[in-house]
Formats: C-alpha cells, structure tokens, sequence
C-alpha cells in the first residue's frame, strides 16, 4: 500500500502518505492500518519514526489508536473534538474573547439559518420544536441554567438543518466553548427567556419556510448578544483600571446565547 521513503523528516513523509490515502478513500473511517513493524517495512522507517507519525496523525485526530490483542491504529470518523480543542486552548490563553465567538456568529449564523430553512427536514423541525418546549418547561421550574444549555443546542440543530458539513463544524466548535466558558455563570431568567422569543420567531419562520424573515431575526439575536457581550467587556476593562481585580466577570454575565 505504502511506497520507500528517502527524506529527512521521515514521520512528515509517512504522515503525508496515509493522509492521501485516506483523501483518496483508499483507506475509509474503520480501517486498519498495517502493524508497526509492516508499516517499518513498507516505508524503509525506524520503529521510533513510525510511532511519531501515527502519535502524530493521532493526535489530528485522523486515526485512533487502540491498545490491546485486537488494537492497532484505526481511520477514524473525522469530528469537531480536536478543533473544539484549539478554540478552547486559545481561549484559556486570552487569545479569544467571547464576544469574538459571538462576531464569527455574525458572519455564518444568519446565512446558516437562511440555507436550513431552505433545507429543513421534518425531523430536525421537530427537534426544534422540542427543544424550545423543553426551554419553556426548564423556565418555569425555573432551571434557568439547563434552559440556556438548551439554547445553545438550539444553535446546534440549525446548523445541522443546514445540512452544510463546515458550517455545522464551525457553530458545533464555537458553542461548544461558550457552554465550557457561560453556562457556569448564574443568571436570571430574563435574558433567558428574552433568547427563547427569538427562538419561538425562528422557528415560526423557518416552519413556514420563510427565509428572509429566519435570516432577519437570527441577525438581530446574535446583535444582541454581541451589543451587551462587548459593553460586558468594557466595564470589564474599567474594573480592572479601577481596581486592578477582574473576577470573574467578563464572561457572559446575563448575556444569554
């Protein structure tokens, strides 16, 4: 399957090979690969060089090693995981803010919304319709916390509706951080349910496949969102020169997604 390899950086040569095969389907989500000592053979590598690729191509999440009789290195179904873990990465290291999140949601949500209810299919309809029941339900417990959770899942199902595999990569990656990094912060249930009426809006429109008006309303929710995430991070900033003490704030406050 895999050819000779003369280069200086060897384990960048085998890495580039099975990418390729994978890329050209010559390897699918499931396969095996050959056993190290094949894959020494096949490629001319050391054993060293060949465990850094695959640790490599592991940890890109390409391939999944499994440990065991009946382990070895396996195609793996490509998933948000290992992006989600960058953005959150970056985020611990201040190099993103949330409202930066919230910015990029600007730029795909209100198109994502436009494609999905173009596209929408009765099923994830009706997961939307469930989702905001059970918001509703969570409101009037008053379980404020699930029911933001709930919205970011909201989120999710539209990006899925828009049955555009990058756009529901990126919104899955990006909601994933703002439920690591929001949903521990306590809120009231006003914005909560302030979030839940655009929610009501979008699915009316997209039931009745009323694109402009889903685009419209989901633009002037996430303007919402960024208006009072980025007067959240101005006071934040006063605070600081003030008392030279951030806290905890910052990070959502009431700002519900």
């Amino acid at each position: 399957m895999f050819k000779s390899i003369q280069t200086d950086r060897v384990s960048n040569a085998i890495i580039a090979q099975i990418k390729d095969a994978i890329f050209q389907r010559r390897l699918v989500t499931g396969d095996k690969l050959p056993s190290e000592r094949q894959l020494m053979e096949q490629f001319g590598a050391s054993r060293v060089t060949v465990r850094e690729a695959l640790r490599a191509l592991e940890n890109s999440g390409m391939i999944e090693v499994k440990r065991g009789a009946e382990g070895g290195a396996f195609i793996r179904d490509p998933n948000t995981k290992f992006v989600n873990n960058f953005l959150q990465d970056m985020f611990s290291m201040g190099k993103i803010r949330i409202s930066d999140l919230t910015e990029a949601r600007l730029a795909v949500e209100p198109y994502s919304v436009r494609i999905a209810t173009e596209r929408i299919k009765d099923d994830i309809l009706e997961q939307i319709r469930l989702n905001i029941r059970e918001t509703k339900e969570n409101l009037e417990r008053g379980n404020s916390t699930d029911a933001r959770l709930l919205n970011l899942e909201f989120h999710r199902l539209i990006a899925q509706a828009s049955s555009n595999p990058v756009i529901f990569f990126v919104l899955d990656s990006i909601m994933d951080i703002m439920e690591s990094n929001i949903s521990s912060v306590i809120l009231s249930a006003k914005p909560v349910e302030q979030t839940l009426q655009y929610h009501e809006e979008i699915y009316t429109a997209m039931k009745t496949h009323d694109d402009q008006r889903a685009e419209k309303t989901m633009l002037k929710h996430i303007q919402d969102i960024q208006n009072a995430l980025e007067a959240e991070e101005k006071e934040l900033v006063n605070d600081q020169v003030i008392s030279d003490g951030i806290g905890n704030r910052g990070k959502g406050g009431e700002v519900n997604p």
